[in-house]
């Protein structure tokens, strides 16, 4: 699929005054059974800017820490509550939590809300403009002080969002939007995939919105989701930023009021880079394209009559590619080692820091080999948050578009394909990908420190969100480049 040009790109709408401009509410009236169900929403973001200094993530071979702040970061908290259940939907402009981090901000969510930890999406922008919060092998440590602030005041936002209720109803909508591309380019002399530009690629070309809104139809939030890498900018940026949805966020408090909340939900954007990229003019075209095309689909919403709420966590075990062999793995450590020796000698930080992830990584795969009999599985959990009528799909890896398209194809209502959702494992490509190689399939799983992902766990993943959506009779058809 082409990029749109750009007398089709969605333009921001003129500033409204959500007192001025209310959403068609749900006729309860006519329903009983939503005439008794309440639904109660609370709203609260924070600022989770880190100090200069931090290590950032995102890109290997960044010489030294932040050095400035360019746009500030932000979480922001949705509860929910139906009076049977409660759900907490988290917004944080960070690239992805690591695994002890979420457990670690649920235990506090479930102490001091209330919700249970299967119930609660901590759903990350996938910015890399931010600080590092996970162990990646190459891009310096995390913060432990940052960490410590960030995790109490996830906590803290839930917890305050929680008590804040007010009676709510919500509205889903769609509206096309296109802002980036395929970057699965593959070279059809060798049959291999490089990063790129494939306008024929594909994409999910438009944005889904869950507005919340008072009893009176005014708008309070708005969910918006759409798959996209945020890497308009490069490793050659020192400064935080949240990147275009940071930009999208703020455009639409400009539109909106500084009081609404915009909640982006990264989609399945582990094969979609921004396109153009690379200035900040590049972020706030994009932000703004995205943003236009959310407040044109929250006006055009229409409102959910079942509000029914749910929650499932479906905890399945992928299978990882083996490492290579022991003397492959002993010729990668002397290798690494020579490496490290020169970079040291070079003293650029960032190609140390390389270097020393590579090495490790390298000694990490031979523990591995030698085992007898080595566990190469790892779960991976896929989470289902009900909204009504509107579905939630949160997946804890760099999913590739497919998975997101087909879910949203196949369910018999709308889903929101959330990744980078609870965690990141890693890459996650389609069955059809494998044989084209390319960095999200041999060489990305490296910098996650962890062993790739096999070809079988599309199947996996697909046959558990197909459970979690009550999709009984899917369409098996294999996913290929291109399609």
């Amino acid at each position: 699929m082409n990029v749109m040009s750009d007398s089709s790109i969605p333009l921001p709408l003129p500033p409204v005054n959500a007192q001025e401009r209310q959403l068609p509410a749900a006729n309860t009236d006519q329903d009983p059974k939503v005439h008794d169900m309440t639904l109660f929403a609370g709203i609260c973001e924070t600022n989770i800017t880190p100090p200069i200094g931090v290590w950032m993530c995102g890109y290997a071979f960044r010489p030294s820490g932040c050095i400035g702040i360019h746009d500030e970061l932000f979480a922001r908290a949705l509860v929910l509550n139906d009076g049977r259940a409660q759900l907490a939907i988290l917004s944080m402009d960070l690239l992805g939590l690591d695994f002890d981090l979420v457990e670690r901000v649920r235990a506090g969510i479930h102490s001091e809300a209330g919700i249970e930890p299967a119930a609660i999406m901590l759903s990350a922008t996938h910015t890399h403009g931010g600080p590092n919060v996970r162990e990646f092998t190459t891009m310096g440590s995390r913060d432990p002080a940052y960490v410590d602030i960030l995790a109490r005041k996830l906590i803290g936002v839930t917890k305050q969002a929680a008590a804040n209720m007010r009676p709510a109803m919500l509205a889903y909508g769609r509206a096309p939007v296109q802002i980036g591309v395929n970057r699965r380019l593959v070279d059809p002399a060798t049959g291999k995939c490089s990063i790129g530009v494939n306008f024929a690629g594909p994409v999910a070309p438009h944005v889904d919105t869950l507005s919340i809104q008072d009893s009176r139809g005014t708008p309070n939030a708005l969910l918006f989701c759409h798959a996209c890498h945020p890497t308009t900018l490069g490793g050659d940026n020192l400064s935080i930023t949240g990147d275009y949805p940071a930009h999208a966020c703020k455009e639409i408090k400009d539109q909106i009021g500084v009081e609404f909340v915009p909640f982006f939900l990264q989609g399945c954007a582990g094969n979609i880079n921004p396109y153009p990229r690379g200035t900040y003019d590049d972020v706030r075209s994009h932000g703004a394209a995205l943003a236009g095309a959310a407040l044109e689909s929250m006006w055009k919403s229409q409102p959910i009559e079942d509000v029914t709420l749910g929650f499932e966590e479906n905890v399945i075990s992928l299978p990882l590619l083996p490492p290579p062999p022991p003397e492959m793995c002993l010729a990668q450590i002397a290798d690494w080692s020579r490496k490290l020796d020169e970079e040291k000698q070079g003293g650029h930080m960032g190609r140390i820091l390389h270097a020393e992830g590579m090495l490790r990584f390298a000694e990490y795969e031979l523990t591995i080999a030698q085992q007898e009999q080595p566990d190469l599985t790892k779960p991976f959990a896929i989470q289902l948050l009900s909204l009504g009528g509107v579905k939630l799909l949160g997946m804890p890896g760099e999913m590739f578009v497919q998975y997101g398209l087909d879910f949203q194809r196949q369910s018999p209502t709308p889903v929101f394909p959330v990744a980078y959702a609870n965690g990141v494992h890693g890459y996650v490509p389609t069955t059809g990908d494998y044989p084209f190689g390319g960095y999200e399939v041999d060489g990305s799983h490296r910098y996650y420190g962890t062993l790739a992902f096999a070809p079988e766990c599309e199947r996996l993943i697909r046959q558990a969100g197909y459970d979690l959506l009550g999709i009984t009779q899917p369409d098996w058809a294999p996913y290929t480049v291109g399609e």
